[in-house]
């Protein structure tokens, strides 16, 4: 991409793998995570969990469930902020949620503005025209059924990862705020005279999979953002800010906020800007993968969209979230009534506008998404057989528990472990036992 481009900025980023961070001065390797993880991802080793980099899909799961802080996203820093001579926070709609019932959003925008961001942008317009963009694809659109969102990434990396044969079944529809900091980079590039790299554009985010889209994008060559801070790192700085906002009374006047966008706060919003009814709305990692399955073997053909959230309320109850997900849920519902416009009217931009922006292709994703390989368990097909029969013989030895004590989330995965080179049968606590009751039998045995 050409170093001019007003689209993009071409400043060095950090090179991350992943989002997820393990410390192990805090990691107990209590199994938790392990446990928790929806692809099978992590390992205790040596006292201390890992990531395998190949499984990981940064979804969260480790961090909701670890109770020992050990786990954390590497978000971006101040010193990001001082890369850019123009700076912009695009918060996640969740953010309104995250202050109590009576702080209305204008105050949480401005307040976000006034801990270090040169101007805020609000999502909410943006995600309401992706609805109106959704409806219009799904009208002209031949399958296969059902499409599924792409605004959870965790969601669009399981799928990578583990469902390749639905990859045709995500909506081939940018995320709302990659299209949102595509536009807002050619406004200030036109507004301000700035260059494209001068302007930093963060997100604030609820969850860790959004900090690993912006580093490593799927569909698109490179992203829109710049980087992302979590909601719960800045809610400290942000509450003492909302104190002086709303002593002074006055709100700086900006674009009204959207309502029907603003519900995409939570699991259940995106499809409540739909027309079509035939939907459904899933959250939460065992249910997902528990849909997934049914689609995987023919079932749900019948249902047109599929809301899909790692998360169970969806945004709102994100790992790096402060607020509890109920109190988050009325907060956005009573918000959405305040602003006094019913969900379902007349969207932000008309109907016609947003399809001829469809039909040239402002909403494409700009690469076909693509399968995530794992490393198979040989260098061949006769390896692969021959390394499956021995996963299959060391099974039958393990105790098929699935307590994770050897480190690994199930007996199958310690088994592939063990081919692979990278455990010990006998790390499994059963198998120990089982050896040394043997080895004490034979010592009885010799003695008598």
């Amino acid at each position: 991409m050409p170093s001019d481009s007003p689209d993009r900025n071409e400043g060095d980023r950090p090179a991350r793998e992943h989002s997820i961070v393990f410390d192990p001065h805090r990691c107990v390797g209590c199994v938790d995570c392990c446990k928790a993880c929806p692809t099978g991802a992590i390992r205790v080793r040596d006292g201390c969990a890992v990531a395998d980099p190949e499984l990981c899909i940064d979804c969260g799961e480790c961090i909701r469930w670890c109770r020992h802080g050990a786990v954390r996203a590497a978000t971006a820093t101040p010193a990001d902020l001082r890369r850019f001579k123009y700076t912009v926070a695009m918060p996640s709609l969740t953010l309104y949620s995250q202050f109590g019932r009576d702080v209305e959003p204008g105050q949480v925008l401005q307040a976000l503005r006034s801990i270090g961001f040169d101007d805020v942008y609000d999502l909410s317009a943006m995600c309401d025209m992706h609805a109106s963009a959704t409806d219009a694809y799904l009208s002209e659109c031949g399958g296969p059924w059902p499409k599924i969102s792409v605004t959870c990434s965790a969601v669009i990396r399981l799928i990578l990862l583990r469902y390749p044969d639905m990859i045709d079944n995500l909506l081939p529809i940018e995320t709302a705020r990659e299209l949102a900091a595509k536009l807002l980079r050619r406004r200030l590039v036109a507004e301000k005279g700035l260059a494209p790299g001068d302007i930093g554009i963060f997100f604030i985010t609820p969850c860790s999979a959004t900090l690993h889209s912006i580093h490593h994008p799927e569909g698109l060559e490179e992203s829109y953002l710049d980087g992302a801070f979590s909601i719960a790192e800045l809610y400290g700085p942000m509450l003492k800010a909302l104190k002086a906002v709303r002593a002074g009374g006055s709100v700086e006047p900006r674009p009204p906020i959207s309502a029907r966008g603003l519900l995409w706060a939570m699991a259940g919003g995106e499809i409540a800007g739909l027309r079509d009814s035939n939907t459904i709305t899933v959250g939460g990692v065992r249910d997902v993968v528990r849909v997934f399955d049914h689609i995987e073997e023919g079932k749900l053909q019948a249902v047109d969209f599929i809301e899909a959230y790692i998360c169970p309320d969806g945004c709102i109850s994100g790992p790096l979230t402060v607020e509890g997900r109920y109190a988050a849920r009325r907060t956005v519902q009573q918000a959405v009534r305040r602003l006094g416009r019913q969900v379902g009217e007349g969207a932000v931009v008309p109907e016609e506008k947003v399809r001829a922006m469809l039909r040239e292709h402002f909403f494409d994703l700009e690469e076909h998404l693509k399968a995530r390989p794992v490393r198979p368990l040989g260098r061949n097909l006769q390896e692969a057989a021959e390394c499956r029969r021995e996963v299959e013989r060391l099974l039958a030895r393990l105790p098929g528990k699935d307590c994770a004590a050897c480190g690994a989330p199930r007996c199958a995965a310690h088994a592939e472990d063990v081919v692979r080179g990278l455990a010990a049968l006998d790390d499994c606590v059963f198998v120990r036992i089982e050896r040394l009751q043997e080895a004490a039998a034979s010592t009885k045995e010799d003695h008598e």
